[in-house]
Protein backbone atom coordinates (compact mmCIF):
# COMPACT_ATOMS: atom_id res chain seq x y z
CA UNK A 1 0.00 0.00 0.00
CA UNK A 2 1.68 3.52 -1.31
CA UNK A 3 1.88 6.37 1.51
CA UNK A 4 0.49 9.74 1.36
CA UNK A 5 2.44 12.66 4.06
CA UNK A 6 0.35 15.30 6.05
CA UNK A 7 2.00 18.94 6.42
CA UNK A 8 3.00 19.63 9.36
CA UNK A 9 1.05 21.79 11.78
CA UNK A 10 1.61 24.06 14.55
CA UNK A 11 0.24 24.72 17.98
CA UNK A 12 0.52 28.87 17.48
CA UNK A 13 -1.23 29.84 14.28
CA UNK A 14 -2.12 33.53 13.20
CA UNK A 15 -4.66 33.66 10.55
CA UNK A 16 -4.12 35.28 6.88
CA UNK A 17 -6.93 34.19 4.97
CA UNK A 18 -9.65 31.74 5.22
CA UNK A 19 -12.87 30.64 2.77
CA UNK A 20 -16.00 29.09 4.00
CA UNK A 21 -16.83 25.36 2.73
CA UNK A 22 -20.51 23.79 2.74
CA UNK A 23 -20.70 20.18 3.73
CA UNK A 24 -23.62 18.02 3.35
CA UNK A 25 -24.24 15.08 5.49
CA UNK A 26 -26.71 12.07 4.65
CA UNK A 27 -26.63 12.36 8.63
CA UNK A 28 -29.14 15.07 8.68
CA UNK A 29 -27.07 18.48 8.35
CA UNK A 30 -24.89 21.01 6.43
CA UNK A 31 -22.08 22.21 7.89
CA UNK A 32 -20.41 25.70 7.46
CA UNK A 33 -16.56 24.71 7.82
CA UNK A 34 -13.87 27.66 7.45
CA UNK A 35 -10.49 26.84 6.02
CA UNK A 36 -7.93 29.32 7.14
CA UNK A 37 -4.22 29.53 6.46
CA UNK A 38 -1.76 30.87 8.71
CA UNK A 39 1.28 33.05 8.28
CA UNK A 40 3.39 30.03 8.40
CA UNK A 41 1.68 28.41 5.58
CA UNK A 42 -0.26 26.00 7.88
CA UNK A 43 -4.25 25.22 7.14
CA UNK A 44 -6.89 24.36 10.02
CA UNK A 45 -10.51 23.44 9.66
CA UNK A 46 -12.66 25.12 12.52
CA UNK A 47 -16.74 24.34 11.94
CA UNK A 48 -18.40 27.48 12.28
CA UNK A 49 -22.32 26.35 11.93
CA UNK A 50 -24.55 23.58 11.13
CA UNK A 51 -27.77 23.96 10.09
CA UNK A 52 -30.42 20.71 10.73
CA UNK A 53 -32.41 19.86 8.33
CA UNK A 54 -35.16 18.27 10.23
CA UNK A 55 -34.87 14.50 9.56
CA UNK A 56 -34.32 15.11 5.85
CA UNK A 57 -30.78 13.10 4.43
CA UNK A 58 -29.20 15.97 1.81
CA UNK A 59 -27.08 14.95 -0.60
CA UNK A 60 -26.30 17.35 -2.96
CA UNK A 61 -25.26 21.16 -3.20
CA UNK A 62 -26.46 23.49 -5.81
CA UNK A 63 -25.13 27.42 -4.97
CA UNK A 64 -25.79 30.45 -7.44
CA UNK A 65 -24.88 33.88 -5.72
CA UNK A 66 -26.05 33.36 -2.15
CA UNK A 67 -28.86 30.98 -2.45
CA UNK A 68 -27.75 27.16 -1.76
CA UNK A 69 -30.43 24.27 -3.11
CA UNK A 70 -30.12 21.18 -1.58
CA UNK A 71 -31.44 17.88 -2.81
CA UNK A 72 -32.72 15.68 -0.03
CA UNK A 73 -33.64 11.82 0.30
CA UNK A 74 -36.59 11.39 2.40
CA UNK A 75 -35.84 8.01 3.96
CA UNK A 76 -39.13 7.70 5.59
CA UNK A 77 -41.58 9.14 2.82
CA UNK A 78 -42.23 7.94 -0.78
CA UNK A 79 -41.13 11.00 -1.97
CA UNK A 80 -37.63 13.55 -1.75
CA UNK A 81 -37.72 17.04 -1.61
CA UNK A 82 -35.22 20.14 -2.64
CA UNK A 83 -34.87 23.17 0.11
CA UNK A 84 -33.02 26.34 -0.35
CA UNK A 85 -30.84 28.96 1.98
CA UNK A 86 -29.64 31.68 2.43
CA UNK A 87 -25.63 31.66 3.02
CA UNK A 88 -24.56 35.03 4.90
CA UNK A 89 -20.89 35.84 4.46
CA UNK A 90 -19.72 34.29 7.57
CA UNK A 91 -21.55 31.13 6.49
CA UNK A 92 -24.48 30.78 8.52
CA UNK A 93 -27.24 29.52 6.73
CA UNK A 94 -31.20 30.62 6.64
CA UNK A 95 -33.60 28.82 4.98
CA UNK A 96 -35.27 30.66 2.21
CA UNK A 97 -38.32 27.76 1.01
CA UNK A 98 -39.27 24.89 3.42
CA UNK A 99 -38.79 21.39 1.32
CA UNK A 100 -40.68 21.11 -1.44
CA UNK A 101 -41.98 17.67 -2.26
CA UNK A 102 -40.53 16.63 -5.44
CA UNK A 103 -40.30 13.08 -7.00
CA UNK A 104 -38.53 10.06 -5.04
CA UNK A 105 -34.92 10.43 -4.73
CA UNK A 106 -33.12 13.91 -6.00
CA UNK A 107 -29.73 13.35 -6.67
CA UNK A 108 -28.25 16.07 -8.71
CA UNK A 109 -30.26 19.92 -9.69
CA UNK A 110 -28.82 22.15 -11.97
CA UNK A 111 -29.59 25.95 -12.45
CA UNK A 112 -30.41 26.93 -16.21
CA UNK A 113 -31.82 30.40 -18.52
CA UNK A 114 -29.58 32.54 -16.22
CA UNK A 115 -30.81 31.34 -12.71
CA UNK A 116 -34.33 31.91 -13.62
CA UNK A 117 -35.09 27.63 -13.34
CA UNK A 118 -33.18 24.74 -12.03
CA UNK A 119 -33.76 20.76 -13.12
CA UNK A 120 -33.51 17.92 -11.12
CA UNK A 121 -31.92 14.03 -11.44
CA UNK A 122 -34.18 11.57 -9.24
CA UNK A 123 -32.34 8.37 -8.84
CA UNK A 124 -35.18 6.07 -6.95
CA UNK A 125 -37.48 7.99 -9.03
CA UNK A 126 -37.08 7.22 -12.46
CA UNK A 127 -37.38 11.00 -13.77
CA UNK A 128 -36.30 14.23 -14.21
CA UNK A 129 -38.22 17.47 -13.10
CA UNK A 130 -37.71 21.46 -13.50
CA UNK A 131 -39.05 24.34 -11.88
CA UNK A 132 -38.78 28.11 -11.77
CA UNK A 133 -37.03 30.26 -10.04
CA UNK A 134 -38.73 33.35 -8.45
CA UNK A 135 -37.18 36.71 -7.71
CA UNK A 136 -36.74 35.44 -3.96
CA UNK A 137 -35.16 31.99 -4.69
CA UNK A 138 -38.59 30.69 -4.43
CA UNK A 139 -39.59 27.20 -6.10
CA UNK A 140 -42.41 26.26 -8.23
CA UNK A 141 -42.51 23.18 -9.81
CA UNK A 142 -42.66 23.22 -13.58
CA UNK A 143 -42.56 19.68 -15.30
CA UNK A 144 -41.62 16.15 -14.56
CA UNK A 145 -40.61 13.21 -16.97
CA UNK A 146 -40.77 9.98 -15.58
CA UNK A 147 -39.04 7.13 -17.34
CA UNK A 148 -40.27 3.68 -18.32
CA UNK A 149 -37.07 1.49 -19.26
CA UNK A 150 -36.61 -1.97 -19.48
CA UNK A 151 -33.99 -3.10 -16.75
CA UNK A 152 -30.11 -3.24 -17.83
CA UNK A 153 -27.74 -6.28 -18.13
CA UNK A 154 -26.51 -5.47 -14.38
CA UNK A 155 -28.46 -6.08 -10.78
CA UNK A 156 -28.09 -2.07 -10.21
CA UNK A 157 -29.55 -1.53 -13.86
CA UNK A 158 -33.20 -2.63 -12.65
CA UNK A 159 -35.29 1.02 -13.63
CA UNK A 160 -34.12 4.40 -15.44
CA UNK A 161 -31.75 5.52 -13.04
CA UNK A 162 -31.00 9.51 -13.93
CA UNK A 163 -27.83 10.23 -11.60
CA UNK A 164 -26.62 14.42 -12.42
CA UNK A 165 -28.35 17.01 -14.66
CA UNK A 166 -25.76 18.85 -17.13
CA UNK A 167 -25.93 22.60 -18.35
CA UNK A 168 -24.90 22.03 -22.17
CA UNK A 169 -22.29 25.43 -22.40
CA UNK A 170 -24.64 27.36 -24.63
CA UNK A 171 -27.40 27.31 -22.08
CA UNK A 172 -29.62 25.50 -24.65
CA UNK A 173 -29.78 22.14 -23.75
CA UNK A 174 -29.62 19.71 -20.68
CA UNK A 175 -27.50 15.97 -20.73
CA UNK A 176 -28.04 13.18 -18.02
CA UNK A 177 -26.15 10.27 -17.72
CA UNK A 178 -29.06 7.68 -16.36
CA UNK A 179 -27.20 4.99 -14.96
CA UNK A 180 -29.93 2.35 -15.42
CA UNK A 181 -30.86 2.46 -18.85
CA UNK A 182 -27.18 3.25 -20.38
CA UNK A 183 -28.37 6.31 -22.07
CA UNK A 184 -27.40 10.14 -21.95
CA UNK A 185 -30.84 11.35 -22.01
CA UNK A 186 -31.28 15.26 -23.60
CA UNK A 187 -33.65 17.68 -23.23
CA UNK A 188 -33.92 21.42 -25.00
CA UNK A 189 -34.75 24.45 -23.04
CA UNK A 190 -36.88 27.36 -24.27
CA UNK A 191 -37.48 30.74 -23.33
CA UNK A 192 -40.15 30.01 -20.97
CA UNK A 193 -37.93 27.85 -18.66
CA UNK A 194 -39.52 24.02 -19.80
CA UNK A 195 -37.65 21.24 -21.45
CA UNK A 196 -38.25 19.05 -24.08
CA UNK A 197 -37.01 15.22 -24.41
CA UNK A 198 -35.17 14.73 -27.21
CA UNK A 199 -34.05 10.87 -28.57
CA UNK A 200 -31.34 9.57 -25.89
CA UNK A 201 -27.84 8.58 -26.82
CA UNK A 202 -26.59 5.06 -26.13
CA UNK A 203 -23.17 4.22 -23.87
CA UNK A 204 -21.99 0.37 -23.89
CA UNK A 205 -24.56 -2.11 -22.08
CA UNK A 206 -23.76 -2.34 -18.59
CA UNK A 207 -21.66 0.56 -17.90
CA UNK A 208 -23.81 2.98 -16.05
CA UNK A 209 -22.92 5.96 -17.05
CA UNK A 210 -23.16 8.53 -13.50
CA UNK A 211 -21.73 11.78 -13.70
CA UNK A 212 -20.16 14.34 -16.76
CA UNK A 213 -18.86 17.35 -17.42
CA UNK A 214 -18.29 19.64 -20.45
CA UNK A 215 -15.47 21.50 -22.39
CA UNK A 216 -15.28 23.75 -23.08
CA UNK A 217 -16.98 25.44 -19.41
CA UNK A 218 -20.74 26.96 -19.14
CA UNK A 219 -20.96 30.48 -20.79
CA UNK A 220 -18.32 29.61 -23.25
CA UNK A 221 -18.44 28.53 -26.86
CA UNK A 222 -16.89 26.80 -29.14
CA UNK A 223 -16.72 24.62 -32.34
CA UNK A 224 -15.43 21.64 -30.80
CA UNK A 225 -17.15 20.62 -27.90
CA UNK A 226 -16.39 18.01 -25.98
CA UNK A 227 -17.97 16.10 -23.53
CA UNK A 228 -16.53 13.27 -20.27
CA UNK A 229 -18.40 10.65 -19.10
CA UNK A 230 -17.35 8.31 -15.86
CA UNK A 231 -19.25 4.93 -15.37
CA UNK A 232 -19.97 3.35 -12.33
CA UNK A 233 -20.04 -0.08 -13.13
CA UNK A 234 -17.85 -0.30 -15.72
CA UNK A 235 -15.24 1.64 -14.34
CA UNK A 236 -14.20 3.66 -17.35
CA UNK A 237 -13.82 7.85 -18.06
CA UNK A 238 -15.08 8.45 -21.65
CA UNK A 239 -14.56 10.99 -24.17
CA UNK A 240 -17.16 12.68 -26.64
CA UNK A 241 -17.42 15.38 -29.42
CA UNK A 242 -20.55 17.18 -29.49
CA UNK A 243 -22.37 18.72 -32.40
CA UNK A 244 -25.73 20.45 -33.43
CA UNK A 245 -27.87 17.76 -34.73
CA UNK A 246 -31.18 19.44 -36.14
CA UNK A 247 -33.33 20.41 -32.81
CA UNK A 248 -30.65 17.95 -30.48
CA UNK A 249 -27.08 16.85 -29.69
CA UNK A 250 -25.12 14.25 -31.22
CA UNK A 251 -22.15 12.52 -29.55
CA UNK A 252 -19.27 10.63 -31.20
CA UNK A 253 -17.05 8.96 -29.34
CA UNK A 254 -13.14 9.06 -29.00
CA UNK A 255 -11.72 7.55 -26.10
CA UNK A 256 -12.32 5.33 -22.82
CA UNK A 257 -10.38 4.30 -20.29
CA UNK A 258 -10.18 2.67 -17.28
CA UNK A 259 -10.87 4.78 -14.13
CA UNK A 260 -7.66 3.40 -12.30
CA UNK A 261 -5.45 2.88 -15.40
CA UNK A 262 -6.14 -0.80 -14.92
CA UNK A 263 -8.31 -3.77 -14.27
CA UNK A 264 -10.95 -2.89 -11.57
CA UNK A 265 -10.52 -4.59 -8.78
CA UNK A 266 -13.86 -6.56 -7.84
CA UNK A 267 -16.33 -3.92 -6.14
CA UNK A 268 -14.73 -0.61 -7.37
CA UNK A 269 -17.34 2.13 -7.70
CA UNK A 270 -16.82 5.11 -9.78
CA UNK A 271 -17.95 8.06 -8.81
CA UNK A 272 -17.83 12.05 -9.68
CA UNK A 273 -15.96 13.58 -12.28
CA UNK A 274 -15.29 17.51 -12.49
CA UNK A 275 -13.08 19.65 -15.01
CA UNK A 276 -10.60 21.84 -13.95
CA UNK A 277 -10.94 25.56 -13.75
CA UNK A 278 -8.73 26.16 -16.82
CA UNK A 279 -9.92 23.36 -18.45
CA UNK A 280 -6.88 21.17 -19.06
CA UNK A 281 -7.01 18.80 -16.49
CA UNK A 282 -10.09 16.15 -15.22
CA UNK A 283 -10.29 14.85 -11.55
CA UNK A 284 -12.10 11.47 -10.91
CA UNK A 285 -12.76 9.34 -7.90
CA UNK A 286 -13.75 5.78 -7.16
CA UNK A 287 -14.70 4.05 -3.89
CA UNK A 288 -14.62 0.59 -2.36
CA UNK A 289 -10.88 -0.18 -3.61
CA UNK A 290 -8.71 1.47 -0.35
CA UNK A 291 -5.46 1.15 -2.56
CA UNK A 292 -3.20 3.81 -0.51
CA UNK A 293 -3.06 4.76 2.80
CA UNK A 294 -2.62 8.71 4.65
CA UNK A 295 -1.42 9.64 7.93
CA UNK A 296 -3.85 9.40 10.72
CA UNK A 297 -5.02 12.62 11.99
CA UNK A 298 -6.53 10.47 15.84
CA UNK A 299 -4.38 9.14 18.24
CA UNK A 300 -6.96 6.69 18.79
CA UNK A 301 -6.57 4.79 15.36
CA UNK A 302 -3.10 3.47 13.87
CA UNK A 303 -0.48 5.76 12.19
CA UNK A 304 -2.23 5.53 8.85
CA UNK A 305 -5.53 5.03 7.77
CA UNK A 306 -6.84 3.25 4.22
CA UNK A 307 -7.72 5.18 1.08
CA UNK A 308 -10.08 5.12 -1.80
CA UNK A 309 -8.52 7.36 -4.54
CA UNK A 310 -8.31 10.37 -7.00
CA UNK A 311 -7.11 10.19 -10.48
CA UNK A 312 -6.34 13.06 -12.52
CA UNK A 313 -5.74 13.31 -16.32
CA UNK A 314 -4.73 15.68 -19.10
CA UNK A 315 -7.01 16.49 -21.62
CA UNK A 316 -6.43 17.30 -24.91
CA UNK A 317 -8.48 19.70 -25.80
CA UNK A 318 -8.12 20.09 -29.56
CA UNK A 319 -9.44 16.40 -29.84
CA UNK A 320 -10.62 15.31 -26.78
CA UNK A 321 -8.22 12.69 -25.71
CA UNK A 322 -7.35 12.37 -21.90
CA UNK A 323 -4.12 11.60 -20.55
CA UNK A 324 -3.80 9.42 -17.61
CA UNK A 325 -1.78 11.47 -14.83
CA UNK A 326 -1.95 10.23 -11.12
CA UNK A 327 -3.60 7.79 -9.04
CA UNK A 328 -3.66 10.11 -5.17
CA UNK A 329 -5.27 8.89 -1.97
CA UNK A 330 -8.65 10.09 -1.84
CA UNK A 331 -8.17 11.46 2.64
CA UNK A 332 -10.03 8.10 3.54
CA UNK A 333 -13.40 6.14 2.06
CA UNK A 334 -15.56 6.45 0.17
CA UNK A 335 -15.07 9.55 -1.92
CA UNK A 336 -18.16 10.36 -3.35
CA UNK A 337 -18.02 14.23 -4.44
CA UNK A 338 -15.06 16.65 -4.20
CA UNK A 339 -14.92 20.14 -5.49
CA UNK A 340 -11.42 22.41 -6.65
CA UNK A 341 -11.59 25.83 -5.33
CA UNK A 342 -11.61 28.68 -8.02
CA UNK A 343 -8.17 28.89 -8.92
CA UNK A 344 -7.54 24.96 -8.83
CA UNK A 345 -4.82 25.57 -6.30
CA UNK A 346 -7.11 23.00 -3.92
CA UNK A 347 -9.36 19.99 -3.78
CA UNK A 348 -11.71 19.40 -1.16
CA UNK A 349 -13.06 16.12 -0.54
CA UNK A 350 -16.27 14.53 1.34
CA UNK A 351 -15.34 11.09 2.46
CA UNK A 352 -18.74 9.00 3.38
CA UNK A 353 -17.15 6.38 4.61
CA UNK A 354 -15.35 8.18 7.22
CA UNK A 355 -17.38 10.88 8.02
CA UNK A 356 -14.80 13.00 7.30
CA UNK A 357 -13.53 16.14 4.77
CA UNK A 358 -9.85 16.75 3.66
CA UNK A 359 -8.53 19.29 1.35
CA UNK A 360 -5.16 18.54 -0.91
CA UNK A 361 -2.94 20.69 -2.37
CA UNK A 362 -3.12 21.04 -6.52
CA UNK A 363 -0.86 22.16 -8.50
CA UNK A 364 -2.67 24.04 -10.69
CA UNK A 365 -0.11 24.49 -13.39
CA UNK A 366 0.44 20.57 -14.29
CA UNK A 367 -2.66 19.46 -12.31
CA UNK A 368 -1.01 16.73 -9.86
CA UNK A 369 -2.00 16.47 -6.44
CA UNK A 370 -0.18 17.37 -3.37
CA UNK A 371 0.10 16.98 0.23
CA UNK A 372 -2.89 16.59 2.57
CA UNK A 373 -3.67 20.20 4.24
CA UNK A 374 -6.22 19.71 6.21
CA UNK A 375 -8.71 17.35 7.58
CA UNK A 376 -11.81 17.28 9.79
CA UNK A 377 -13.75 14.10 11.51
CA UNK A 378 -17.01 14.11 13.06
CA UNK A 379 -19.11 14.84 9.63
CA UNK A 380 -21.28 12.09 9.85
CA UNK A 381 -21.91 10.46 5.86
CA UNK A 382 -20.68 13.38 3.99
CA UNK A 383 -21.78 13.70 0.26
CA UNK A 384 -21.13 16.75 -1.13
CA UNK A 385 -18.59 19.47 -0.65
CA UNK A 386 -18.63 22.87 -2.57
CA UNK A 387 -16.56 25.96 -1.98
CA UNK A 388 -18.18 29.25 -1.39
CA UNK A 389 -16.65 31.04 -3.57
CA UNK A 390 -18.62 30.33 -6.98
CA UNK A 391 -21.81 32.46 -8.12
Amino acid sequence: MMKWFLLPSFTMITTVSSVNLFVASYTGSITTLSLTQSTEGQYMFSKIATTETSGLHPLWQEKRGDLIYVCNDNLAAPNGSISSYKASATGQLTLVQQPLSTQPGPVSTVIYNQGKALAAAHYSGSAVTSFSIGGDGILTPLQSFVFKTPPGPRPQQDASHPHQVILEPSGKFIVVPDLGSDLLRIFSIDDTNHLTEKAPVSVSPGSGPRHGAFLPNYGETSSTLKFFLISELSNTVSSFTVAPSGDSLSFTPISNADVLNKPAPEGLASAELQISPDGRFMMTSARNATLLSVPSTSSENATEIPSDTLQSWAIDSSTGGIAFQQLTPAGGRTPRHFSTNQNGTMVAVALQGDGRVVVFARDATNGSQGPLLASVDGMGEALSIIWDEYD
